[in-house]
């Protein structure tokens, strides 16, 4: 492999499935956030990416084409032949025939002095060496290991030995990803390619599958400035952002809310669409609480920012093994403290250095009782806020990220 002996101007490659506005996650979001950084910085940035999978999971979807964004980011969507067959079958077979044609005849034009790969599913698949350019892969889920990608099996439960691969993806009523079957379970990465992980957590179940995780490498998000928490808590609300499923611990955070009610006087703005938004509803509207609980859907940006900035508190209730989640970021660089679960990497970025507070998954019991903890001192909470900007400040900023970033480029590490 060559190395990059000058810092000065380089060119990326980013190879990544989804791409704003083409996107359903956080994933594709930190891919943006680090090309925008590179760009900024003066590096050439290229972004090949895939619509047509974003497009057949949301076809109701009126986001139009990103070709015409000058951001500084040169943009080159992947349009396959048979339209919104064509992820299936990548996704099902691992042929990635065309796609990994255009990659490499875009490396070929482009020249890129790092290929660095993100979630690929239905796209292209493994990642591999287009050149001899250096080669980074980052795991923002457990894809290299679980095809779920999520740990999660149908029932829920989390996934500690994986067996029967097959058999969960159709029970979870997805297609099968055969190829897995037949190279086996865990994707086989050349020994090039340098795997970074956001969180240790993920790093360690990597590594106990035999992947060799290069770097843990925090999450970034972008500064928004600082913020008058004293002036901008206006009300005495806490806040929920996310997709409204299980796994999020939704069911969990309502039943808390509703045992704790008479205990505190809190109001609870949840943000996000999913398949709990109904039940979510009944159970608020059963225990006559419409007027402190409010269900709003999804919400453009800056009306969901709105909302954030007002409240006191964010909580984060999460059932599942989480990775490094922006949405605690943003929620950092605001100033806003965080009530989060335990699981995956939540606990090493959620806690008393913060300002914020970590519980038990999934008890009722234990998050209701923070909840009316946390009205019994809420005018401590301000202060909270301080410290959560703090570990921002010297945690999550983009400048800190991207000093970490270039080094591994520069093989310094």
């Amino acid at each position: 492999m060559v190395e990059v002996a000058s810092m000065e101007t380089l060119k990326f490659l980013m190879i990544t499935t989804h791409f704003p506005p083409f996107h359903l996650g956080g994933d594709a979001v930190l891919v943006d956030y680090l090309s925008r950084e590179l760009a900024r910085r003066g590096h050439e940035v290229h972004v090949l990416h895939n619509p047509t999978v974003y497009k057949m999971l949301r076809p109701a979807s009126e986001t139009g084409s990103s070709d015409d964004i000058d951001d500084g980011i040169r943009r080159h969507q992947y349009k396959p032949r048979l339209g919104k067959y064509q992820p299936w079958i990548n996704l099902t077979l691992g042929l990635s025939g065309m796609p990994s044609r255009m990659a490499s005849e875009l490396a070929k034009t482009v020249k890129p002095d790092v290929a660095h790969w993100h979630n690929t599913r239905g796209f292209i698949g493994v990642p591999m060496q287009l050149r001899n350019e250096i080669c980074l892969y980052t795991s923002h889920d457990y894809g290299a290991i679980c095809p779920r990608s999520n740990l999660l099996k149908p029932n829920l439960e989390i996934c500690s030995a994986a067996r029967m691969c097959t058999a969960c993806s159709l029970r979870w009523r997805k297609p099968p990803q055969l190829w897995r079957v037949m190279g086996g379970r865990v994707l086989e990465l050349q020994d090039e390619i340098r795997i970074i992980s956001p969180s240790q957590f993920v790093a360690d179940r990597l590594s106990d599958e035999g992947l060799r995780v290069h770097k843990v490498l925090r999450n970034f998000v972008p500064d928004p400035g600082p913020i008058n928490r004293e002036r901008s808590a206006k009300r005495n609300a806490l806040i929920y952002l996310g997709m409204l499923e299980i796994h999020k611990g939704l069911h969990t955070l309502v039943k808390a809310f509703i045992k704790s009610n008479d205990r505190q006087g809190f109001e609870l703005d949840i943000i996000g669409e999913g398949s709990l938004r109904s039940e979510l509803i009944e159970a608020i509207t059963k225990a006559e609480l419409q007027n402190r609980v409010h269900v709003h859907g999804f919400l453009e940006r800056t009306e969901a920012e709105a909302l954030r900035k007002s409240a006191l508190a964010q909580i984060v209730p999460s059932e599942w093994l989480e990775n490094c989640p922006l949405t605690i970021l943003e929620a950092f660089a605001m100033g806003i403290p965080v009530i989060g679960s335990e699981m995956g990497g939540i606990p090493e970025i959620v806690g008393p250095d913060s300002g914020s507070i970590v519980f038990r998954a999934g008890d009722v019991d234990v998050l209701a009782d923070t909840i009316v903890d946390l009205w019994q001192r809420r005018e401590e909470l301000a202060g909270l806020g301080k410290r959560a900007r703090n570990a921002y400040e010297t945690r999550f900023r983009p400048d800190i990220h991207m000093a970490e970033y270039l080094r591994i480029i520069n093989g310094s590490i």
